[in-house]
């Protein structure tokens, strides 16, 4: 009998060990991000969610569900004259779930039901994030959700006080919440198509407050949570972690740029900033060079743009924003690797030094990676859309193909035309763009090293 006892244990740690081998935190984090946008499209695809009691297309439904689980902000539907009070509050969901991932979300009904979270929700939630240690991830997660309804409960009270003298008390309210949670998440929903379909927040140009709020909103959630929880625990730069002072460096460098690079592009052109006084133009070219790294909540006419200022703006949406928050992209620290690699290359060092720390090969290499493979799928994407519908120029598919990748919900009013398979082509790619670039970078960093069997002699090549 204790024979036959020992057997069963033995069998019983093997399974368990087979178990944990076989867990890929990866392939449920996809699943439960389609599982998202599955149900989301399903409520949307309801007559109650509808303004006028009728039914939308499933494809709209899908294209909408996706976006906003995705957190970009493109839309085939103006989303204040064609959504009721319900399908508002779906995808508001939705965007508040997809910008803090659906683990971090389990989470808290953990914490509200007090139960004890195991092994692999631990690695889930690590994973989800972009962390490499999954140490401390319980505490962090209980930050990130009181740090997440902290700002954007200030962000909903300012802004609902600049929208009570149009939209009422109650209302004002309603358009309060949506877009705080909607700049914080990074998503691009408005609700300001009343003045005008597909118009975002070009009424409110002018109106410092709501600009200034938007931003704030849009860079904090940009930042990432584990900078937040770095920032809390520190309180210095000096002792903040590497990764926490590239994300603040890159995104201080990108924002200064871009809103010179803007300001001086658009300073003449009537179509955007050209006759606005001094401090307007100012402020709305700082909020241009902001909004493509994931925000797409724009004060200013993408499609009038002068060609100088579609190519900064997607240069700055390929970018994104910071790993392990709701924005999109290749990430501002990957793209800082990149560019510090080409400047030290070209004065001649070895290794990549960056405040005395040495980057590893192996991740500059797994930043060339993600670079490629996202080059490669707006590539892809752009020339099939092209090919589908040929009527549509060029740049301005590439420029939506970006914002999709990117997750960032610019457009050049080249979404509202689409047709049903190029609808379809964007779908993908904003999925790709939220969940593929971020599971394969993770897979890069977090992959183990095999041992070579066979070990082949080096050559070099002509480059």
């Amino acid at each position: 009998m204790n024979g036959d006892a020992e057997k069963l244990d033995k069998t019983d740690h093997a399974v368990a060990k087979r178990a944990r081998k076989s867990f890929n935190p990866s392939r449920t984090l996809v699943l439960g991000f389609l599982a998202i946008i599955f149900v989301g499209a399903v409520l949307l695809k309801l007559p109650i969610s509808a303004r006028d009691g009728e039914s939308v297309p499933f494809l709209n439904a899908l294209f909408t569900a996706t976006s906003a689980t995705c957190v970009t902000g493109l839309v085939v539907v103006d989303t204040a004259v064609t959504w009721s009070v319900f399908g508002r509050i779906v995808i508001l969901c939705m965007f508040q779930i997809g910008g803090l991932g659906f683990m971090t979300v389990t989470t808290m009904f953990f914490f509200l039901m007090d139960k004890k979270i195991d092994l692999s929700h631990r690695l889930l939630m690590a994973q989800s994030m972009n962390l490499h240690d999954r140490q401390g991830i319980v505490g962090m997660m209980r930050h990130v959700l009181f740090g997440t309804l902290a700002f954007e409960g200030l962000g909903a009270i300012v802004l609902w006080t600049r929208f009570i003298p149009e939209h009422g008390v109650w209302n004002g309210l309603g358009m309060g919440i949506f877009h705080s949670v909607s700049a914080f998440c990074n998503a691009g929903f408005v609700l300001t198509g009343g003045f005008r379909r597909f118009s975002s927040l070009i009424a409110y140009s002018g109106d410092a407050v709501v600009t200034i709020t938007v931003m704030l909103l849009v860079v904090i959630g940009g930042l990432g949570f584990f900078v937040w929880e770095d920032i809390w625990r520190n309180r210095s730069f000096r002792k903040l972690h590497l990764h926490s002072k590239m994300v603040l460096s890159v995104t201080l460098f990108l924002i200064v740029i871009g809103w010179v690079l803007f300001y001086v592009a658009e300073r003449t052109n009537p179509g955007t900033i050209g006759n606005m006084s001094f401090p307007n133009a100012a402020l709305a070219s700082l909020y241009q060079s902001i909004m493509p790294r994931s925000g797409g909540m724009s004060i200013v006419n993408q499609s009038s743009l002068t060609g100088l200022s579609k190519i900064i703006a997607m240069v700055l949406m390929f970018i994104g924003g910071s790993a392990g928050s709701a924005a999109g992209g290749i990430k501002n620290v990957t793209a800082g690797i990149l560019f510090l690699t080409a400047l030290h290359s070209i004065i001649g060092k070895k290794k990549l030094t960056v405040f005395k720390r040495t980057i590893p090969e192996a991740q500059i290499v797994s930043a060339l990676s993600i670079v490629g493979m996202a080059l490669t799928a707006c590539f892809a994407g752009t020339v099939a859309i092209s090919l589908i519908q040929p009527e549509l120029p060029f740049a301005e598919v590439c420029f939506e193909m970006v914002s999709a990748i990117g997750t960032c919900g610019l457009s050049q009013g080249v979404t509202s035309a689409l047709s049903p398979a190029s609808s379809v082509i964007i779908v993908v790619f904003m999925f790709f763009g939220r969940v593929g670039i971020m599971t394969v970078g993770m897979a890069a960093f977090l992959r183990r090293n095999k041992t070579e069997k066979t070990k082949h002699p080096d050559t070099w090549v002509m480059m």
